[in-house]
């Protein structure tokens, strides 16, 4: 998981979209603030919008992982900036295998209150 997270964090900081929506199974759904995403094709499309606001230097703290039955749940931070203003919040995730892989199948993020 801890790779997981490191890649997709070193994907989005270079703004590699295919690699940051790899991460996510095929029917994967994304709540954000901006809205629900369903699908790796629309969840791309919400990346592809988050690097147009300019948000970079984006990294994961996970500070809880537990297996739940055949899925892991996982909850922790994030950060970025904007410009040079730093950004956070939180995030929970739900992950299970694919072709041995981890992915994730739901995925919800909040940014926190100033």
């Amino acid at each position: 998981m801890d790779e997981m997270h490191k890649h997709f964090s070193e994907a989005y900081n270079r703004g590699d979209l295919d690699a940051m929506a790899a991460t996510f199974a095929e029917n994967a759904v994304r709540v954000t603030p901006s809205g629900i995403f369903q699908g790796r094709d629309a969840i791309r499309r919400s990346f592809s919008d988050a690097l147009k606001l300019g948000l970079h230097d984006y990294s994961v703290q996970r500070t809880v992982s537990r297996p739940e039955g055949s899925f892991v749940f996982n909850a922790g931070t994030w950060q970025a900036k904007v410009g040079d203003r730093p950004f956070h919040g939180f995030y929970s995730s739900i992950l299970t295998s694919e072709s041995g892989q981890p992915k994730i199948v739901e995925e919800t993020v909040a940014v926190a209150a100033p």
